[in-house]
């Protein structure tokens, strides 16, 4: 909770008065195409290249496969030399960037397959070919602002988005521009900041970035950073909007907080009628800047799913064969109605395998954008509970992978997979094991 009164505290004291050089500059219609023309290029051409291509990913952070980066590269405005025997795609800025701006908009996606694919969503891709450049552009800059972070690639997401440190390590950087020596760890605005942020601070026309050939074996080599009147002036802009109240307003959608709670704690919490774009619209337009900057981008929306949801719920064991120990996969497969709650389908799961209800457990799987969710037992501290939440407006669909962990001790681990959404049965009223491969283990070994 301490974050959230801190972060309100700073969004009063850290307002800004409206520079008018600032405003006159965003109001002479220089904005369009220039500043737009490269991050909306350079995004377009990634979800093109997606398109055409089946663009593999890696199983734990969904990451671009090496073997797509080198030609990815090739096709963006500014291609950028390395010199790495087995770059990753965090080895090209540009590209680490943008695709972080794909998962948070929700136009990409990850296809659960043998080895998982990254897909375009073709609703999200048809809203956003109705948007003009500039909303286009805005929409990309909330994406990065609000949900475009690193963590969507890991476990859990942090405290505050990466675009906090953006913005508060903006004034360091010096007017004359920042030289730089490699190695970038040693330059504490570059670490603070991380390479693909300071990458898109120059797609999006903030700032001017020189780089030049790396050395043997280096990746890439940023000779300098040099701020752009026009990256002044929007964060100028940006500084005199309470910008801060979207954030809350995307932390506080993901986590999941409460809200009452944070009120009476003195925190300005937003009403979620609107999105944090839409929040970060409303300010922006109140000091009368942009007017052409009138839709968003709809993303995907996961609507109540009423019918009979067939899981199959796998647990490796480990089991002798004369003197080895070797690995098996048990499974089952369970019907379930979707009216009924992930309490009922934990206690599904359960029954299956032959083990008593007797401790806690959690689901744990990663939303559209990537960030980990986590629905928990009635009895934990963290919302929201297996008691409340049906299985129809769960936000899942087909294909989907999930992990359900009993017995927080013992800590046994179940891969589930959403395999399909079938008509309702009426006849079916609870769970129903359809399928089954294996001998489920004992829940307490030999203790049984």
């Amino acid at each position: 909770m301490y974050i959230y009164q801190h972060l309100s505290t700073e969004s009063k004291q850290k307002k800004v008065s409206l520079d008018l050089k600032a405003i006159e500059l965003l109001t002479k219609n220089q904005f369009i195409p220039r500043q737009v023309s490269q991050i909306v290029q350079d995004f377009e051409v990634l979800v093109d290249y997606v398109l055409r291509n089946k663009v593999e990913v890696s199983a734990s952070q969904n990451a671009i496969a090496p073997k797509y980066l080198k030609e990815i590269n090739s096709l963006l405005s500014k291609p950028i030399s390395i010199d790495l025997q087995r770059p990753s795609q965090k080895s090209y800025p540009y590209i680490h960037g943008l695709y972080l701006l794909l998962r948070g908009s929700e136009m990409g996606k990850i296809q659960a397959e043998k080895k998982p694919i990254l897909q375009i969503d073709q609703s999200v891709l048809n809203s956003w070919q109705t948007l003009n450049d500039t909303e286009k552009y805005f929409n990309l800059l909330a994406t990065w602002m609000f949900y475009a972070d690193e963590n969507i690639m890991g476990d859990h997401r942090g405290g505050v988005n990466e675009w906090w440190y953006v913005f508060n390590s903006w004034n360091d950087l010096p007017k004359e521009g920042l030289k730089i020596k490699e190695p970038y760890q040693n330059e504490s605005w570059i670490s603070r900041n991380k390479l693909h942020n300071v990458a898109l601070l120059g797609l999006f026309g903030f700032v001017i970035l020189k780089d030049k050939q790396p050395l043997a074996g280096k990746g890439w080599c940023l000779e300098s950073v040099k701020a752009l009147p026009f990256g002044n002036a929007m964060m100028n802009i940006l500084g005199a909007t309470d910008w801060i109240k979207a954030m809350l307003q995307a932390l506080d959608g993901d986590d999941d907080r409460d809200f009452e709670q944070e009120t009476s704690m003195g925190v300005d919490v937003v009403s979620q009628d609107l999105t944090p774009t839409e929040i970060l619209q409303e300010e922006i337009q109140a000091l009368e800047l942009f007017p052409e900057w009138q839709n968003n981008l709809q993303t995907f929306v996961v609507e109540a799913q009423d019918g009979t949801f067939i899981f199959k719920v796998s647990l490796k064991i480990q089991v002798m064969k004369g003197d080895r120990i070797s690995t098996e996969t048990v499974w089952r497969k369970i019907a379930i109605p979707s009216n009924l709650t992930l309490y009922d389908f934990s206690s599904a799961i359960l029954d299956a395998f032959n083990f008593a209800n007797d401790h806690l457990h959690q689901f744990v799987y990663k939303d559209r954008k990537g960030f980990q969710k986590t629905v928990c037992h009635p009895y934990a501290q963290e919302s929201p509970f297996t008691d409340t939440v049906l299985l129809k407006n769960w936000q899942i669909t087909k294909g989907d992978r999930l992990t359900y962990v009993f017995d927080f001790g013992d800590w046994w681990e179940f891969d589930v997979v959403l395999e399909s959404i079938e008509e309702p049965n009426p006849k079916l009223k609870k769970a129903k094991v359809v399928e089954t491969k294996g001998k489920a283990p004992k829940q307490y070994g030999d203790y049984d």
